[in-house]
C-alpha cells in the first residue's frame, strides 16, 4: 500500500516509517496536520491509507480527519482508511477520533506486531473500497449506456444535454440539437430480421464515433432514433454538420451475412435560444424531423421557427 504518515515528532515519524517499510509498504511523510490536508488535496487519489498523529501543530489529527472526510464528500473522492496514533488510551479520545472519521486507533509506543495486524485489516478495507468503486463504476456505465450500440442511452443523453444547455445559457454559447431517424427501418427488420436490424444500429454508432466532430454528443434515444447535440454550433453550422453526418451514415451500404443493405436517414435540427426547456428543444428537432420525412426522407431539415 501507499501510506501517508502525519507525525510531528521526527523520532516517532522515523520509527513508524521503518516499521511500515519493513512490512513492504511505500511511505510518504508530512510533519503536521496542515501539510497532511494539503497533500491529500493534491495526491489523495494515489494513497491507500493515512496514519495520523492525534496531537499535531496547526491542525490536530481530529481536525485534519474531519476536513479530509468533508473533502471526500464534496468532491466525491474515493473513501480512504485512516488510523489515528496517540499516546493516550482514553476511551473519550478513542471515541472522539472514530466519531471524526477515523477507522482505527493505535496507541504509542507502537508495537510492530500490532501495527502489522492493523495494516492487514486496513488492506482488507482498502481492497473492499476498490472493489466497491469498481462495481459502482460498472453499474453507472450500465445505467447510462445503450446495451446494443454502447452509445449514451436516452437518460444519459438528456442529462448531458441539460448540462450543456445550462452552460450555453450561462456563457452565451451557441448550441444546437438534432434528431436522426433511420428511414424505413421496419422494412429492414422485416427483410433481414431483428439481428440484421441490430447490426445496422451498431454500425451506425461505429460510423458516427469514427467520424464525429470533437465535442459532439450522439446517443440512442429510441428504437431507430438517435439524438445529437452540437456545442458551440449555430443553426446553420449544425445543418452543415448534420448533412455531412447524413451522407457518412448513408453513402456506404451495410453488410449483414454477405448481404448488402441500403440505408438512408432523415434528420431534424433546431438551435437553442436560451429560453426553451429541454423537452421543447427536443420537440423542436422532432418537428423538423417530421418535415424531413414528409418531404421525402433522406434529408436534413432545419427548424427555423424553433
Amino acid at each position: 500500500m501507499k501510506i501517508l504518515i502525519a507525525e510531528d515528532a521526527p523520532s516517532d515519524r522515523l520509527l513508524l516509517k521503518l516499521h511500515l517499510e519493513k512490512l513492504c509498504h511505500d511511505v510518504v511523510e508530512v510533519s503536521n496536520g496542515e501539510e497532511l490536508v494539503e497533500y491529500f488535496k493534491s495526491y489523495g487519489v494515489d494513497l491507500d491509507l493515512l496514519v495520523v498523529d492525534l496531537n499535531m501543530p496547526y491542525k490536530t489529527g481530529v481536525e485534519a480527519v474531519v476536513e479530509i472526510r468533508e473533502l471526500q464528500g464534496n468532491y466525491d473522492a474515493s473513501w480512504i482508511p485512516i488510523i489515528i496514533l496517540s499516546g493516550s488510551d482514553s476511551d473519550d479520545d478513542i471515541f472522539r477520533c472514530i466519531e471524526a472519521g477515523a477507522d482505527d486507533y493505535l496507541t504509542k509506543p507502537i508495537q510492530h506486531k500490532v501495527l502489522a495486524a492493523k495494516l492487514l485489516a486496513m488492506m482488507r478495507l482498502a481492497d473492499m473500497r476498490k472493489r466497491l468503486v469498481s462495481a459502482n463504476t460498472s453499474l453507472e456505465a450500465l445505467s447510462t449506456t445503450d446495451y446494443l450500440t454502447s452509445l449514451p442511452n436516452r437518460r444519459a443523453f438528456e442529462k448531458d444535454l441539460s448540462a450543456e444547455m445550462a452552460k450555453s445559457l450561462r456563457y452565451g454559447q451557441s448550441l444546437s440539437v438534432a434528431v436522426f431517424d433511420i428511414d424505413h427501418f421496419k422494412q429492414i427488420n422485416d427483410t433481414y430480421g431483428h439481428e440484421g436490424g441490430d447490426v445496422v444500429l451498431k454500425e451506425i454508432a461505429r460510423r458516427f464515433n469514427r467520424f464525429k466532430r470533437a465535442g459532439d454528443v450522439f446517443g440512442r434515444i429510441g428504437g431507430e432514433e438517435f439524438g445529437l447535440f452540437l456545442p458551440y454550433t449555430t443553426a446553420q453550422e449544425a445543418f452543415t454538420a448534420c448533412e455531412r453526418y447524413r451522407m457518412l451514415l448513408s453513402e456506404d451500404k451495410y453488410s449483414y451475412e454477405s448481404q448488402l443493405i441500403n440505408l438512408t436517414v432523415s434528420v431534424g435540427v433546431c438551435a437553442y435560444h436560451n429560453e426553451e426547456t429541454q423537452l421543447e428543444l427536443i420537440k423542436c428537432a422532432d418537428q423538423a424531423l417530421y418535415q424531413a420525412k414528409h418531404q421525402g426522407r433522406d434529408r436534413v431539415v432545419l427548424n427555423c421557427t424553433g
